[in-house]
C-alpha cells in the first residue's frame, strides 16, 4: 500500500452493514481520499423468545463477512481490518485465529484489507497478524489507544518492540492514534496528550502514514434532543484536529480519523425484541451534526420521516441540493416523492453523507 498525506481521511467505521452500503454508495472521487478502518463486530448475541439468548460461534460470526465487506468497497481498495472485538480466546474449531480465517476469506474475495494490530494486544493475536503480513506482503497498521499515549516514553519502547517481533519496519506501518471519545469536558485534555504523544514517537518521520482519530458523536442522540425537537452538536473531533495540525511544535501532521456518525466506543448488546427506536435525521455540516427527532418507530412509524425531512431542508446549514444524494432523498422525501426507507436507510443515508462531508472538507485545506 502506498503512503498517504495528511488530507486523507481515515473513518473508523463498525462494520455494520448500513455502513457498507454507505462506502458502496461513495462516489469514485471520493472513494479515492479515504480509507476506512473496519472494526469488525465481535461475536454476535442472539436473543430468543423469553430472554434467554447465546454467543454466537465465532464461525457463524465471521462466514460471509469479508465477501459482504469486498462487495462493499470492492477488490482493489486498501482498508484497514481490527478484530480486537473478539475476545483473545476467540478460536474457529481446529483453533485457527479468527485473524487467520478472515484473511483467508479475504484472499477468496479478493479483498486487499491490512491487518491491525497494537502495543496492548496478545501475543497470539501479534503472531497471527505477523503471519498475514509476511504472505500478504501490504504492511501493518498499528492502532495505539489512547492510556498508552499517555506514556510517550513508554510507548516508543513499545513501538519498537512490536515492529521487532512482525519483523516490520516504520515505513511498512501505518500508524493510528485512537484517542476514542470526545467529551466537552476532555477536549483541552486530549489535545494536550496528542501534542506530547507526537512529539515522543520514535521515527516519526518514517511511519507510511500517521493518523489521529477521535469520536465525537454522542453514544445517546436522546439525552440531548428531545421527541419532536430539533438539535445540533458540534464535531468537536475534526475541530480538534484542526487546531492541532495550525500547531507549530509538531513534527508531522496526522492525518484526519472519526468515528463518523456512531459512538467511539461499542454498545452493549441488546434484545431487539426490546427495542423501540424513534424515527431520526443526523446531518453533517462543516461544524456540526444537525438533528430532528421525531417518536417512537413503533407506535408511530416511519412516514414521520418525511415530517423531520421537511424541517431539516429548512435549517440553515442545509446543503445545496447538488451536494450528494442525501440532499435530494431529504427534499423528495419532504415533498411526498419515494419511499421513506427504515433504520437501515437512515444510517446509510447519514453515515454517506458523513463520509462525503468530511471528504470534501479535507480536499479544500490549503
Amino acid at each position: 500500500m502506498a503512503s498517504f498525506g495528511d488530507t486523507h481521511y481515515v473513518p473508523f467505521l463498525k462494520g455494520k452493514a448500513a455502513e457498507f452500503d454507505a462506502l458502496r454508495q461513495l462516489p469514485a472521487n471520493r472513494r479515492e481520499s479515504l480509507t476506512p478502518l473496519i472494526d469488525v463486530p465481535p461475536e454476535a448475541v442472539e436473543f430468543h423468545p423469553g430472554g434467554s439468548f447465546q454467543i454466537a460461534t465465532v464461525e457463524k460470526s465471521l462466514d460471509g463477512y469479508a465477501g459482504r465487506l469486498a462487495a462493499a468497497w470492492g477488490a482493489t481498495g486498501h482498508c484497514f481490518i481490527d478484530i480486537a472485538g473478539f475476545h483473545p480466546d476467540s478460536r474457529l474449531s481446529g483453533g485457527r485465529h479468527p485473524i487467520t480465517a478472515f484473511f483467508a476469506d479475504a484472499r477468496g474475495a479478493e479483498l486487499s484489507p491490512i491487518p491491525v494490530t497494537g502495543p496492548d494486544r496478545d501475543r497470539a493475536q501479534v503472531d497471527a497478524v505477523k503471519a498475514v503480513c509476511d504472505r500478504w506482503r501490504l504492511g501493518v497498521a498499528i492502532r495505539v489507544r489512547r492510556p498508552q499515549l499517555r506514556e510517550p516514553a513508554l510507548l516508543a519502547q513499545r513501538l519498537e518492540t512490536l515492529l521487532r517481533a512482525l519483523s516490520l519496519e516504520p515505513a511498512d506501518a501505518d500508524l493510528l492514534l485512537d484517542f476514542g471519545e470526545l467529551l466537552r469536558g476532555n477536549v483541552a485534555e486530549v489535545e494536550a496528550e496528542a501534542i506530547a504523544g507526537l512529539a515522543a514517537l520514535p521515527r516519526i518521520e518514517k511511519w507510511r502514514s500517521l493518523t489521529l482519530c477521535s469520536g465525537a458523536f454522542p453514544a445517546e442522540i436522546s439525552s440531548f434532543v428531545g421527541t419532536d425537537e430539533s438539535g445540533e452538536r458540534p464535531r468537536r473531533d475534526f475541530d480538534l484536529w484542526l487546531r492541532l495540525c495550525e500547531s507549530s511544535s509538531l513534527p508531522r501532521l496526522p492525518s484526519y480519523g472519526d468515528c463518523t456518525v456512531a459512538p467511539a466506543d461499542w454498545s452493549a448488546p441488546f434484545n431487539p425484541m426490546e427495542m423501540n427506536p424513534s424515527c431520526k435525521i443526523v446531518y453533517a455540516t462543516d461544524d456540526e451534526w444537525l438533528i430532528e427527532k421525531g417518536r417512537s418507530i413503533r407506535n408511530h412509524g416511519g412516514g414521520q420521516y418525511r415530517v423531520l425531512a421537511g424541517k431539516m431542508k429548512r435549517r440553515p446549514g442545509f446543503l445545496a441540493p447538488a451536494h450528494c444524494q442525501t440532499e435530494k432523498k431529504i427534499i423528495d422525501c419532504a415533498a411526498g416523492r419515494g419511499g421513506t426507507g427504515g433504520l437501515r436507510q437512515w444510517l446509510t443515508a447519514a453515515t454517506r453523507h458523513h463520509l462525503e462531508v468530511v471528504s470534501r472538507q479535507l480536499a479544500s485545506l490549503p
